[in-house]
């Protein structure tokens, strides 16, 4: 009976189209790449590996040689996702913004003009091959499977980084200046608390709790673990995003119940008045605290000094800049810079930015982080796990 309504319920004439096997073997695999790549870029991206220094003045190499594997086998993985799917490659990098197309064109005006191309050129190509993957991969299966992985990767660290730091303490607790303080598998204790946050944020759920599961409960341990170690990094920067990103988090929700965009709009425009004027007073407020606490002063270990020593330098190549990545290199930090303790970065992306690509570069990708967060905040999508995605992508 059902075979004859389902020959019935067609037009005469009507053929479906099976869907060969071969594609469907495509698919999977398509996934399957895609999906070791976002992860092998995740790994690559946060530098962990066994035995790296707990002194700076130990020797060790900065970047081992895994690590390197890890980023050149993500070339291959790239290459063959594009061979199984050319069309969907291309439709990804054939959209691109004014703005990015401004900081592009930056970048490698500022590789022309570099004080050591070589260096500025192998930083680029670092860059693009490591953000590929998490491209390719959200545009493709959409922002709530991307942060699906993004959990599942945050959930893997943190317990990877507290075992570590239980098995391993020669190597996982900082010695010299940084005596006492958990940088676990990362380099840095900064670099760990910085993951620890962003990750904390990306594990939090906006959503009304239903029924208890066991995926939940080992997502609240990541959760524990995640904010032990922002507090054994001992870094007052990690403490105040982790404050701010929740914060902000469930202040884009409250903004997300009114239904009328308009009044959305005006909500998030009030909202930045309000984050700019309120910023100051909070810095100098619970930053101050959190700072104190951890026995610094509120500019996060004397940064300032760093500072007043690099902001001079815009006004020197404001357009051009100094080349890619070139205040990422430990040599030109020491040229430029003088004080008392090791200073291996700005502490400071947007003047890092401007350092190396020039004004204009640091301004294009200042107005489209900008234009981009007010467009997602206005807009509130009917699926709950899409909409939360969404929030998390803006913070």
């Amino acid at each position: 009976e059902n075979a004859a309504l389902a020959r019935h319920h067609y037009p005469a004439g009507y053929h479906r189209q099976s869907v060969p096997r071969w594609r469907v073997r495509r698919d999977v695999l398509a996934k399957l790449v895609l999906t070791i790549a976002f992860y092998a870029s995740l790994w690559r991206a946060t530098g962990m590996w066994y035995g790296l220094p707990a002194n700076f003045d130990d020797g060790a190499a900065v970047d081992p040689l895994p690590m390197k594997i890890l980023l050149y086998g993500l070339i291959p993985l790239s290459g063959l996702y594009f061979l199984l799917e050319q069309k969907q490659f291309l439709r990804v990098f054939s959209r691109f913004s004014p703005f990015i197309v401004v900081v592009g064109i930056s970048c490698l005006t500022s590789i022309v003009f570099s004080i050591d191309k070589t260096a500025s050129l192998k930083g680029l190509a670092a860059v693009i091959v490591l953000a590929i993957p998490p491209l390719l991969y959200r545009a493709r299966y959409g922002n709530v499977e991307a942060f699906r992985v993004l959990g599942r990767f945050a959930i893997a660290a943190a317990f990877i980084n507290v075992l570590y730091t239980a098995a391993f303490p020669q190597f996982a607790i900082m010695r010299g200046s940084y005596a006492g303080m958990v940088k676990g598998a990362f380099y840095h204790k900064n670099t760990l608390g910085q993951f620890c946050s962003i990750s904390f944020v990306c594990l939090l759920s906006t959503e009304k709790l239903g029924r208890l599961r066991y995926s939940t409960l080992i997502r609240w341990a990541a959760m524990l673990c995640l904010l032990a170690l922002i507090v054994a990094t001992k870094s007052s920067t990690a403490v105040v995003l982790t404050m701010f990103g929740s914060m902000m988090l469930y202040g884009i929700r409250v903004i997300h119940i009114y239904p009328n965009r308009l009044f959305r709009s005006f909500v998030v425009f009030l909202l930045f008045v309000i984050i700019g004027f309120g910023a100051s007073f909070v810095y100098l407020g619970v930053a101050s605290a959190v700072a104190e606490a951890f026995g610094k002063d509120i500019t996060f270990s004397g940064r300032t000094n760093i500072w007043e020593q690099l902001l001079p330098l815009i006004w020197d190549r404001p357009l051009t800049g100094y080349g890619f990545a070139m205040f990422r290199q430990p040599d030109v930090m020491e040229e430029y810079v003088k004080v008392t303790f090791d200073a291996r970065s700005t502490h400071n992306t947007y003047l890092e930015l401007a350092l190396n690509i020039g004004i204009p570069g640091v301004t294009a990708w200042t107005l489209f982080a900008l234009t981009r967060v007010f467009r997602k905040m206005t807009i509130v999508d009917p699926d709950p796990a899409e909409s939360g995605a969404r929030r998390k992508e803006i913070v």
